[in-house]
């Protein structure tokens, strides 16, 4: 089962390049420290790298840690779509890693409240064995200009 649901996911995002290949890639807010940027723009469409939402504060929590972690990296990714002339509304897929699979209800909880309801994108959500920094949580989304 996890390998198919793994080559499904490879098969959806080995299709986003070949559309992408004629247009102009604009990279937002590149890091000078990672080979990474925060979003990579081609055409309408933005991929946003995975953010975590970790701090000295939360690492240091045992109750309520994913929650403060999600709304740390909601909130960071809101600033990251107004700046992009975007919002929650723009973003079609969200990736959620967790650290730990039984937190996945408090995640959820506080995801939710950024979405209008049934207005969430699509999601994937997968426990892995370590995240960056100690981190509980880390998200990333695609989104897509649909208006103006």
């Amino acid at each position: 089962m996890k390998r198919l649901a793994l080559v499904l996911g490879l098969v959806a995002l080995s299709a986003h390049p070949v559309v992408a290949q004629d247009q102009t890639r604009i990279v937002h807010q590149p890091s000078t420290r990672s080979p990474l940027s925060a979003a990579v723009q081609v055409g309408d469409v933005y991929w946003l790298s995975g953010k975590l939402g970790a701090t000295a504060e939360t690492r240091a929590m045992t109750e309520g840690r994913v929650a403060a972690e999600t709304h740390n990296i909601m909130r960071s990714f809101g600033a990251l779509l107004e700046e992009l002339g975007l919002d929650f509304q723009d973003v079609v897929r969200g990736t959620v890693y967790l650290a730990d699979i039984d937190t996945f209800a408090e995640m959820n909880q506080v995801y939710a409240e950024y979405f209008e309801s049934g207005a969430a994108p699509s999601r994937v959500t997968v426990a892995v064995a370590g995240l960056v920094g100690g981190g509980a949580i880390e998200i990333a989304f695609e989104a897509v200009r649909t208006g103006g």
